[in-house]
């Protein structure tokens, strides 16, 4: 192919001990070349995908099968005092609409439609109606930049309380109970590296300009305010475990303190009474549950630990009523129970099949990030989805065990099969896969397989509805999904397993299973791709590098691949050192470069084909890194195959509008598709005599 020109500029690094040259490092700012550069090699990547004679009929099917899925109108409904608040996206509109009703059934009306908002700019929202149902606070972020504006209505009225304040980045609003006033997370900077601070702002009083005197030194960290208003509890970073602070409310002034000052286990729970109630990892490596007096958090003795720990991973436990709901997972499999508040067991929610529950019905399940379910005064209402069943909207009255469908469950892919297969890692690790794929699907040679895996932030990527990948299986390829280290799906050890100095883990455990795929005649590295997005865009990239004898063709999505330059963004820097380490630290430098994609593009190597798609605004995993990756990977390879690079315009980590998350999710099947030999229709049924 001819590649726009990417000249050699070689720039000399010296980071955390080692000095090297960076040839592309000019391809890290967008200056007006730069640009002109990207956008040529995004109209090549797009011509090239477009081209295939198939895009069509595949982009077709693609929107079919988002339709079957109901996915505009999939937002699990919370409940703010007599008031039910949900989202969908209308037809023929690009972005949410926020709508409330008197019961989780509607009917709904409209509070905000960000496509009345709109300039055409794509706008994301992060809506956090008060406890009284009167009020919306709301941050408003553009084009994916994730520099949103904080603003506050009153609902009936659409009066504006509050436009705007002066820290950058708000998030994370936390409501008093009387609907008075919040507290959020900032940025306290407006330039420099990020120092995430907590500010509160009582309605009716200028925005603060001074944050509460907490150190906080990482960007997640969660308020929690008790239901009766006298306590407040700051969850820090569920990446880096880290003491969290406590403060009372009700008195003449707030005096934060150390809470849970355990700094190598996870905790994360809620305030009930005069105690936290929440899953820890302190003595169980999987989570148990406890509760933590909070005049005494840090005498364990006084604590009582209601669930103890066992095989499932508990992911979070939610208040209803006078009851506790927890949510589990079993060897990846959601399960939902209900105790009393000593933890006894009164009942298990009745689910579908064995599949995922989340508050976010699309089926990926962040732990330590989300809850499992959204509850009320004596219901809850959660998410569910598996391989075959699109994401479905359920409410469940725990009284009496009744279990209402309210949006999606209208369709479901039959004439699939599920199939379970394990490998072993480099180190003696058993890895799990899920195979997915057509059961009259003519297994006598190795088939096209798309193997899909994250392994990172302790998140857990569990079964979800295949979706636009249906498109891919009904043409007679095999989904795999697999559950490398880093990831959550197995509790602390899994994840510790797989982040830092030991992430090589996360790498050794995918080519197991392609090894296994392989040895097993499920498919071929000439039939054989990966895909993987964000951190698992990473993976890609390192899978490609590291083994481009495995793969046909390696799909980056969102990729992070210059591991040794990751503090060049502020945003990117907090999101991520403190799962992969610090290029500035010498300890870190040698095991960052060792595996660092962008470093290890090698000359004369015949890589796979490899699609790089990025979003243009993304601050975690900016497009210079696409950017430099694909000069590099094109001038080295000596293979025909493509590398390929996508940028979308007013696209962040993700897309932001409907058809910019449609076509991101085409085009890349379409390049998998047409490198491993597919087309929408292929015929490939068994044939037995």
């Amino acid at each position: 192919m001819r590649y726009p020109d990417a000249p050699v500029r070689p720039q000399h690094n010296e980071v955390g001990g080692l000095t090297f040259d960076d040839p592309y490092q000019w391809l890290e700012e967008d200056g007006q070349d730069v640009l002109a550069w990207q956008a040529a090699q995004d109209e090549l990547a797009r011509s090239w995908i477009h081209g295939w004679p198939h895009h069509g009929a595949l982009a077709a099917r693609v929107g079919e099968l988002v339709e079957q899925m109901d996915a505009r109108n999939l937002v699990v409904p919370v409940r703010h005092g007599p008031r039910w608040f949900s989202g969908r996206i209308p037809d023929g509109r690009e972005l949410m609409v926020l709508e409330v009703a008197d019961a989780p059934t509607g009917p709904w009306r409209t509070v905000i439609d960000l496509n009345e908002l709109s300039d055409g700019t794509p706008l994301r929202m992060s809506p956090k109606p008060s406890p009284d149902g009167r009020l919306l606070a709301y941050s408003l972020d553009a084009a994916g930049h994730e520099l949103p504006v904080l603003k506050v209505v009153e609902i009936d009225t659409g009066k504006v309380l509050l436009d705007g304040v002066p820290q950058q980045r708000p998030g994370l609003v936390a409501w008093l109970p009387d609907s008075s006033g919040f507290f959020y997370m900032a940025n306290e900077t407006v330039s420099g590296p990020l120092r995430w601070r907590l500010f509160f702002h009582r309605l009716g009083e200028e925005p603060p300009t001074e944050p509460e005197p907490l150190d906080i030194p990482h960007m997640f960290a969660i308020p929690k305010i008790s239901p009766d208003g006298r306590w407040a509890v700051l969850q820090v970073d569920h990446l880096r475990p880290r003491p969290h602070f406590l403060a009372r409310l009700d008195g003449s002034g707030r005096e934060w303190r150390e809470f849970v000052t355990d700094a190598e286990h996870l905790y994360k729970g809620e305030i009930i009474g005069d105690a936290y109630v929440c899953v820890t990892t302190a003595g169980a490596a999987r989570g148990r549950l406890v509760r933590i007096p909070l005049g005494s958090p840090g005498d364990q003795d006084t604590w009582t630990e209601l669930v103890p720990g066992g095989d499932a991973v508990l992911t979070g436990v939610t208040p209803v009523g006078d009851r506790l709901v927890i949510g589990e997972l079993v060897d990846t499999v959601s399960r939902v129970r209900i105790l009393d508040p000593d933890g006894k067991e009164l009942g298990e929610v009745p689910l579908p099949g064995p599949g995922s529950v989340s508050s976010v019905a699309q089926g990926v399940v962040a732990l330590g990030v989300m809850d499992q379910v959204v509850g009320c005064e004596d219901a809850i209402t959660f998410g569910y989805t598996s391989y075959t069943q699109v994401p479905t909207v359920y409410h469940y009255e725990l009284e009496s065990g009744t279990l209402t469908a309210l949006q999606g469950g209208g369709h479901s892919l039959t004439g699939l099969v599920t199939t379970r297969v394990w490998a072993t890692s480099k180190d003696g690790t058993r890895i799990p896969c899920t195979l997915v794929h057509r059961a009259d699907l003519d297994r006598t040679g190795p088939r096209p397989t798309l193997l899909h895996a994250y392994g990172g932030f302790n998140v857990a990527e569990l079964a979800s509805y295949l979706g636009p990948l249906a498109a891919f299986v009904e043409a007679g390829g095999i989904y795999a999904h697999t559950h490398v280290r880093g990831g959550g799906e197995f509790g602390l050890e899994w994840w510790e397993a797989g982040r830092l100095h030991a992430k090589q883990n996360s790498f050794d455990d995918l080519y197991a299973i392609a090894g296994r795929l392989i040895a097993d005649g499920v498919t071929a590295p000439d039939r054989l791709a990966f895909q993987g997005a964000s951190n698992g865009g990473m993976l890609a990239g390192v899978a490609a590098t590291q083994r481009p004898d495995l793969w046909r063709a390696v799909v980056c999505v969102a990729p992070k691949l210059d591991m040794m330059r990751v503090a060049h963004d502020p945003v990117g820097a907090a999101a991520t050192l403190p799962e992969y380490g610090n290029p500035a630290d010498p300890a870190d430098a040698p095991v960052l470069m060792a595996y660092s994609p962008y470093h290890n593009v090698r000359p004369a190597t015949a890589y796979p084909a490899i699609l790089l798609d990025a979003g243009a605004n993304d601050p975690r995993c900016p497009a210079w890194h696409s950017r430099k990756f694909a000069a590099r990977a094109q001038a080295a390879t000596t293979a025909s195959h493509p590398v390929l690079l996508r940028v979308w315009a007013d696209a962040g980590h993700g897309g932001t509008n409907w058809s910019t998350i449609v076509a991101q999710q085409t085009d890349w099947l379409a390049f998998v598709m047409r490198e491993l030999g597919l087309r929408p229709g292929d015929d490939v049924r068994q044939t037995v005599s």
